[in-house]
């Protein structure tokens, strides 16, 4: 899944007639003033990053005036979020807030429906309200393949005591996004706040959507215009994925890889069982090649923190041999030095064995006995 930044999901909300401030992105100091200017102060500045709670973090602040806005600006743009510098802004018309609104459409994936959720008392973390004050929020279950009209929302809108108008505009805000979460292949989309102005109109404040990334080949060319989408991951996440490698840093020492999601969460189990800590899962998938088992080794032995590496191979259609070669390669290639324990078990598992032991690379049929071996190397030194 993929967590869009503010403007992204707003983008998408514009196409389908969601009401929205006016804004624009921007990438400097220069351009906030600029836009603030065009805008008209007073605006809001927010900054654009995958995390949530900006406002209490200083990451959303009103400018009253463009001397402000510069210096607000400027002050957001020298921070981090994530670990990561701030590179985008939002600079957003302000609106005369009457009512904050909460709304919500997600995949509810224990009961294969939708749930729409409704609470007056938006502008908090929704998370936080669930605990607190439970009867706040309104939930409507519906079949997944719903019309979506907004006669189907009109019950949940009313139950948090909206009548008439602002009733009818916010069922069709329901109905909105429903048909967007259909149509851009998404898992969930929230609005907090939804507000509605002391003019009477409805208007979005911001925007939380996630994608599904199992739909990614139907979107290739819309989604690969989201920097969120590809800023998300650290260099190493990004070089698995463009490899075609599951890749998910942790924080031990002990590097890494092998065939199938179920052995890699197995092997980072018994690093820990055993009293190391891993540093990565990584999961090459069945029948890796010798290419993506040199890509995934070339992605772990230049992580600075990473101190040893095992690989662990069940080869059912995984050839042993074939990894042996790609490890091999890359232990030429890159000259890694460090230790590095391999288990080889299934097709041509002696030919690995084989060909990784005349490399002098330790190399075993047990798994257990592995994992205790690189434990040793790493944390017994």
């Amino acid at each position: 899944m993929g967590l869009l930044y503010e403007y992204e999901g707003k983008q998408i909300f514009r196409k389908y007639g969601i009401p929205l401030p006016d804004s624009q992105v921007v990438e400097s100091v220069e351009e906030a003033v600029k836009a603030a200017e065009e805008i008209g102060v007073p605006v809001v500045v927010k900054a654009q990053v995958s995390s949530g709670k900006r406002g209490k973090r200083g990451l959303i602040k009103i400018a009253k005036d463009l001397e402000e806005v510069k210096a607000v600006a400027s002050e957001i743009l020298s921070k981090e979020s994530d670990g990561k510098p701030i590179k985008r802004l939002l600079i957003e018309q302000t609106v005369n807030i009457d009512r904050e609104l909460y709304m919500s459409i997600m995949i509810d994936g224990a009961r294969l429906q939708l749930l729409a959720m409704i609470s007056s008392e938006g502008g908090v973390e929704i998370e936080e309200l669930a605990k607190e004050k439970p009867e706040a929020i309104t939930k409507l279950f519906l079949p997944m393949d719903t019309t979506g009209q907004p006669f189907e929302f009109l019950g949940a809108v009313k139950a948090q005591g909206f009548t008439g108008k602002t009733m009818v505009k916010l069922a069709n805000i329901f109905s909105l996004l429903l048909k967007i979460m259909r149509a851009e292949d998404l898992s969930l989309v929230e609005i907090n706040p939804l507000v509605i102005t002391k003019e009477g109109n409805v208007v979005a404040l911001d925007s939380k959507v996630i994608t599904d990334n199992n739909s990614l080949y139907r979107h290739k060319n819309d989604w690969g215009k989201f920097p969120s989408l590809v800023e998300q991951y650290t260099e190493e996440e990004l070089e698995a994925k463009q490899n075609g490698i599951a890749y998910v840093e942790l924080d031990g020492k002990i590097g890494t890889i092998a065939c199938g999601a179920g052995l890699a969460m197995t092997t980072t189990d018994l690093i820990q069982y055993y009293g190391g800590k891993p540093k990565n899962f990584l999961d090459v998938g069945g029948g890796a090649t010798p290419e993506k088992v040199e890509a995934a080794l070339k992605i772990i032995s230049q992580d600075p923190e990473v101190e040893g590496i095992l690989v662990n191979v069940f080869g059912g259609i995984t050839r042993c041999d074939l990894v042996a070669q790609g490890i091999v390669s890359a232990i030429e290639k890159y000259d890694i030095k460090m230790p590095m324990v391999v288990r080889f078990m299934g097709t041509n598992q002696e030919e690995g064995v084989k060909l990784l032991s005349e490399k002098g690379i330790e190399a075993t049929t047990e798994m257990e006995p592995a994992i205790k071996k690189i434990v040793e190397l790493v944390y017994k030194k």
